[in-house]
């Protein structure tokens, strides 16, 4: 289902809104016409204007805890589903037909979104998908090559990683920014594979069409209003076992179009790009770049992971930042980005 048509649905259309924040038990719901907002209390008895959801964008913030993101995240959060579940949960409430939100070349924005169309526009994201339980060949089977890279064991689970015994490979599943499995890369675990062989495809997919962790962790990004790139599938698993649930990964250090486009599409404020060591400065700032969203109705923060003086990424590693721990990448996050 596509994220993006279903929210041009939702834009301003106040009934559908409420008809959501009603199935999801929240209280004293009202709507201020002059403001194009929501105001509601998240249980009875509670302060009845504690929580704003613009009808607009769809964002909320709650005054009483901080908390912020948008109505897909409410659901999730509510309803214990993940981000394709809490799609398919409003499409049934609201009676949508499914098929309505199939990928479309047209521009899926209104309002507030068409006056972004000119930095944030539908990719294309057309791609096979599989059927799940082909994964139970594979399921269940951890590894100590990933634990000893930090991806703790309930990690691997959580992201599907198994064991190929036909191919002496880590199996690591690949899903659409919805959520439906559309290939599978195999990792080596032979010690003397060559570099360009570790990692290969046992079901082929275009990974430039998807970033790696979108919909895994797309509530939590919403919540903390910041997501983390890095390069590879492992990047995200270990921010996961870190207990950091914001990471991405664009598999590979170039931002396709469509990777750089659903990212923005995310409009959280802050967005960081943590690639492996050995890019020139130059580069990654360029890449970086790609990420900026600046006009008259959003702006974000775009930085740089720089660990110019190698004083945690030793020069010539080729390491990732979150390659070294957790307190490790806790010091780059906060000491070594460069904001542009």
């Amino acid at each position: 289902m596509n994220a993006l048509k279903l929210t041009e649905r939702l834009s301003n259309n106040k009934d559908c809104i409420c008809q959501i924040l009603e199935s999801l038990d929240y209280q004293n719901i009202t709507y201020n016409t002059s403001k194009n907002e929501f105001r509601f209390a998240r249980e009875y008895g509670r302060n009845p204007s504690s929580v704003r959801l613009s009808a607009e964008t769809l964002n909320f913030v709650c005054f009483s805890t901080n908390e912020r993101g948008n109505i897909y995240s409410l659901v999730m959060k509510q309803k214990d589903y993940n981000f394709p579940r809490a799609l398919e949960y409003i499409a049934d409430l609201l009676g949508f037909e499914k098929s309505d939100f199939n990928h479309s070349t047209r521009a899926p924005f209104c309002g507030f979104y068409k006056r972004l169309i000119k930095e944030i526009q539908e990719p294309e994201t057309s791609m096979q998908t599989y059927r799940e339980d082909i994964l139970e060949e594979y399921s269940g089977k951890f590894n100590t090559m990933f634990f000893k890279d930090g991806i703790s064991y309930e990690t691997q689970a959580k992201f599907n990683v198994g064991y190929d015994i036909w191919t002496n490979r880590i199996t690591v599943p690949e899903y659409t920014l919805d959520g439906k499995l559309c290939g599978i890369m195999g990792r080596s675990i032979d010690t003397e594979c060559p570099k360009e062989e570790r990692w290969l495809p046992i079901i082929p997919c275009s990974r430039s069409l998807t970033l790696y962790g979108y919909h895994t962790n797309y509530g939590n990004i919403q919540n903390k209003n910041l997501c983390i790139v890095g390069e590879s599938e492992k990047f995200p698993q270990q921010l996961d076992s870190f207990g950091c649930y914001l990471g991405l990964a664009s598999c590979g250090c170039h931002l396709s179009d469509t990777q750089a486009k659903y990212i923005k599409g995310l409009l959280v404020d802050k967005t960081i790009l943590a690639y492996d060591e050995g890019l020139s400065q130059e580069y990654i700032h360029e890449e970086a770049k790609k990420l900026k969203v600046n006009n008259a109705i959003f702006s974000n923060k775009v930085g740089y992971v720089l660990d110019k003086e190698n004083i945690i990424i030793p020069k010539g590693s080729k390491g990732s930042p979150s390659d070294y721990g957790k307190e490790k990448f806790s010091y780059l996050i906060k000491n070594c980005v460069v904001w542009i």
